[in-house]
């Protein structure tokens, strides 16, 4: 796919900027400017079809999430293009100084987890069995994963919708507005599933932060339990996204997803 061209045929047009950014783990990621409008367009890397992502899922999930995320000015569901305002002066999770952003992302969860949940599941179990299944050589391992993981499967009720990709690039502050951007995995889920996703994608581990975020969530009202079950799913995602990069290192050859294998490795093992 020509992104050139693409852009002249949908915004009829030969006179732009295109910049590209450092942004995004599995796209590449633009700033198109036209007229003095700036646009961010997000584009899949090749192999993207290996995720075993449907763009039709997202584009249902969008009409679902408009009042969180950055508006929509295109969305192309056959190549998986999407073409978002650009918001001046928002900074991501790990950018963002305000010691309140814990709390500040629990009601960005909460208000997405209200939200009538879609038909199809985001199944996390099935989802590590795809990616492992895609592996040629191995450069992770998880002991007792199998015994893990039937155990987990117990406890396991996607009844919510969920992101199911909290990394901090995901997390958008401004001063007047916060935003939870990129849908591409988003579907029915375990809410716990998130939770884990947004500790263990943003390494929060001291109490304090983690209790700020559950404070907010739960409003005050806490199941002491609570962090338990999360951890279990941070154990769960490990598996899930060492495979997942496991593939994409094979695939890519980028040294991201060797790093994000062995991380994922690293924690896990704790």
């Amino acid at each position: 796919m020509n992104l050139e061209k693409w852009i002249e045929e949908k915004f009829n047009t030969t006179k732009y900027t295109l910049e590209k950014t450092d942004k995004g783990i599995s796209n590449h990621n633009y700033i198109l400017t036209i007229n003095d409008t700036k646009y961010m367009i997000r584009v899949p890397k090749k192999n993207h079809e290996s995720l075993g992502l449907q763009h039709e899922h997202e584009k249902k999930i969008l009409t679902l999430v408009s009042d969180l995320d950055v508006p929509t000015v295109l969305f192309d569901e056959k190549e998986g293009i999407k073409v978002t305002h650009y918001i001046e002066d928002v900074k991501t999770f790990n950018e963002c100084k305000d010691k309140d952003k814990f709390a500040r992302c629990a009601n960005l969860m909460k208000s997405l987890h209200t939200k009538k949940a879609p038909l199809f599941i985001f199944n996390p179990f099935g989802k590590i069995e795809f990616y492992k299944s895609q592996i040629k050589e191995c450069i992770v391992s998880f002991p007792n994963e199998e015994n893990f993981l039937e155990a987990l499967k117990k406890e396991y009720k996607p009844n919510t919708l969920c992101h199911n990709d909290f990394v901090q690039g995901n997390i958008l502050y401004s001063d007047t507005k916060d935003y939870l951007i990129d849908y591409e995995y988003a579907a029915k889920n375990d809410y716990r599933f998130d939770i884990a996703s947004f500790f263990s994608e943003n390494n929060i581990h001291y109490i304090d932060q983690r209790d700020q975020f559950y404070q907010t969530y739960f409003d005050g009202e806490i199941d002491p339990m609570i962090d338990v079950q999360v951890q279990a799913f941070e154990r769960m995602e490990d598996i899930l996204w060492g495979y997942w990069a496991n593939m994409l290192y094979e695939q890519r050859g980028e040294q991201i997803y060797f790093d994000i294998a062995k991380d994922k490795e690293k924690h896990y093992r704790g």
